[in-house]
């Protein structure tokens, strides 16, 4: 997943894959820090500090400075993905929000209001790229009723990647050696 080259003011990138991407978000996180400021909104509790250090590690020495140029920041429902997204001021630096979806995903609220929250986080992201690129990670709904989710955002842009999951290869072991 080398999105780097996309990256430009206005560009809005969606990766759907399964755990939200989260080794290449890893990756993706220590090559933007390195390089400047980089805002991490995170929505499904996945962004992996210790990970993106150890990344950091392999290509400088500076770890430190570099980890001080990442801007994280978590939502636990998708009330607080909304405040969280309408408190982000437009900086010209990229953005990183990990699993928009995941706290969309909740029963407890229903389908209006789950597209009226959304709307209006959409909004609030292309208020964001106006300044910046905006890179948007989503894993599959739990439930098959909420796949409008990834479709409303998914119509926000014309870059969309999906990842697939790996299916595991099922092999008999042997039991006796002959």
């Amino acid at each position: 997943m080398n999105i780097l080259p996309s990256l430009h003011t206005g560009a809005l990138i969606v990766v759907c894959a399964p755990h939200a991407a989260s080794e290449q978000v890893a990756t993706l996180a220590a090559e933007l820090a390195l390089r400047g400021p980089l805002t991490v909104l995170d929505g499904g509790n996945r962004f992996q500090p210790y990970r993106v250090a150890q990344l950091l590690r392999q290509h400088t020495i500076q770890v430190e400075s570099a980890a001080k140029r990442l801007f994280i920041r978590r939502a636990f429902t998708c009330y607080q993905m909304l405040a969280l997204l309408e408190d982000t001021p437009a900086l010209r630096q990229p953005y990183l929000i990990l699993d928009l979806l995941a706290t969309f995903y909740d029963n407890h609220v229903n389908e209006l209001e789950t597209r009226r929250l959304l709307e209006a986080c959409l909004l609030q992201v292309e208020r964001l790229r106006q300044l910046a690129p905006v890179v948007i990670t989503l894993a599959l709904p739990p439930i098959g009723e909420r796949i409008f989710l990834i479709e409303m955002v998914c119509a926000r842009t014309e870059h969309v990647l999906v990842q697939e999951a790996l299916t595991p290869q099922v092999s008999q072991p042997v039991l006796f050696a002959v």
